[in-house]
């Protein structure tokens, strides 16, 4: 099924430019660039994503959350002093 939309002339020709610089048609490329929702990720990508993001964890080997035994002990230690 085919649909169409309004786009403003200058709209359009950026599209068509875009396009053409990337060597695609101008419905690949919008499709290529929108947002895919979260139903249309395949289980390949949404594994490459979860291990590119465990890429970015970090741990500092200490408790860091406002809710534990360490920091309480940390503060009693600094305050006993």
């Amino acid at each position: 099924m085919n649909q169409t939309i309004e786009l403003s002339e200058t709209a359009y020709q950026t599209l068509v430019k875009a396009a053409k610089v990337a060597g695609k048609t101008v419905d690949v490329l919008i499709l290529e660039n929108f947002p895919k929702s979260a139903s249309q990720v395949t289980e390949e990508e949404r594994q490459h994503a979860n291990a590119r993001l465990r890429q970015c964890v970090v741990s500092l080997g200490y408790p860091t959350g406002s809710d534990n035994e360490q920091i309480d002990a940390d503060l009693a230690r600094v305050y006993a002093d």
